[in-house]
């Protein structure tokens, strides 16, 4: 089995982290962020089988992300680079409805294993033309003119059922290497995905701790619904889930919101923060989160 590799953490541009990697007259790349369910194959250089992961495991015919397995298995193992990693989204149902567009596979990085890196947005291109594989929409090329310009990329889509149903926008600069030479790439969503929200202050702000506000602002609506969707798509849950689901839901979303809030927003919280103290909020609060999103998809389905 070849190892795994899960695709770099995208970053919301703004995060501490994401100083400096976008500047002025940087060639920048701007793709549509899809929602669906993150899923990679590569060519196993020794087996010279292809395999195929979700972002968290290894896939076959049982595991297999909602079809993804079974779409790869119709992939030529011949046409394929061993070098590289092809990373893209498999567009299953989540929040936003693609038509006739879901069920597909959007290529949107190539990672070279060899060299450690991503590819060039024209190495990408190329390689999807030659193996025929269909790319995330790509919304901008060319240098960086400001987070501005990027706002009028939010919220498009070339593939959902309504222009303006997008999630929002991943902006890649591959040229950019951190601190520790690895590359970065930074996101901005639309209104209806943004995973923070104005934290209104309590009528008693005593009431509220440091832990307590942070979850409350960064614990929207919006990330919990991402998590259950990703649940889904490991098979924890069924895709029609209801609140006699909420057992299984919760024994295992709060520490995926826990990890998610802490990867996300760390930026957000004091040095000397309580980890307990957090994941008691979370307990206490995701929960009418989740029978919030269960009852407004409920209704959705009725109508």
């Amino acid at each position: 089995m070849s190892e795994m590799k899960k695709y770099t953490d995208v970053v919301r541009l703004g995060h501490r982290t994401t100083e400096g990697v976008l500047t002025a007259d940087d060639y920048v790349v701007v793709y549509e962020k899809l929602d669906g369910a993150n899923a990679s194959f590569t060519l196993n250089p020794e087996t010279h089988e292809l395999e195929a992961f979700s972002r968290n495991r290894k896939l076959d015919s049982e595991n297999n992300l909602r079809g993804f397995y079974e779409y790869t298995q119709k992939i030529d193992p011949e046409d394929l680079n061993s070098d590289y990693i092809y990373f893209g989204e498999w567009l299953v149902k989540h929040k936003v409805d693609y038509g006739v567009n879901k069920n597909e596979f959007y290529l949107f990085d190539i990672y070279d294993k060899k060299d450690g890196v991503y590819l060039s947005h024209v190495d990408v291109v190329a390689e999807a033309f030659r193996i025929g594989l269909t790319l995330a929409p790509i919304l901008y090329a060319g240098k960086y003119r400001g987070f501005e310009h990027l706002q009028n990329f939010v919220g498009r889509s070339a593939l959902a059922d309504e222009l303006a149903g997008g999630e929002g926008v991943v902006v890649k600069n591959v040229s950019y290497r951190d601190n520790f030479g690895k590359q970065l790439f930074v996101k901005v969503v639309s209104d209806s995905f943004r995973e923070m929200q104005p934290q209104k202050a309590p009528r008693d702000p005593a009431k509220l701790n440091a832990e307590q506000t942070f979850v409350r602002t960064f614990a929207t609506k919006g990330r919990v619904d991402k998590l259950l969707r990703k649940m889904v798509d490991e098979g924890v849950i069924e895709e029609k889930f209801d609140l006699s689901d909420m057992g299984v839901i919760l024994s295992h979303l709060g520490g995926r919101v826990y990890d998610d809030l802490i990867k996300e927003e760390s930026d957000s919280l004091s040095q000397d923060f309580e980890e307990k103290a957090v994941r008691k909020a979370i307990g206490k609060f995701v929960p009418v989160l989740v029978r919030e999103i269960i009852e407004e998809e409920t209704k959705r389905e009725a109508v």
